[in-house]
């Protein structure tokens, strides 16, 4: 994903209680926090690039977990 780029430490306060909320839901999806924002701002960052209009910060939250348990269903 970053290959030779230098990677720095982004940090943001929540609320304790949501936080975990976040991090309950993500391992729900088979993900992290952590990759689940890095993602979305890596997708808006193209956005801007590519001259959306008005570019989206947008958490994509179907991975195979979601689809896996949409397909038993």
């Amino acid at each position: 994903m970053f290959s030779d780029q230098k990677i720095s430490v982004v940090t943001f306060k929540l609320e304790e209680q949501t936080k975990r909320r976040f991090d309950a839901a993500m391992r729900a999806e088979g993900t992290t926090v952590s990759k689940t924002i890095r993602e979305a701002v890596l997708r808006y960052l193209n956005e801007v690039d590519e001259g959306v209009e008005h570019p989206q910060f947008r958490l994509e939250l179907k991975d195979e977990v979601s689809k896996k348990k949409e397909e038993q269903h």
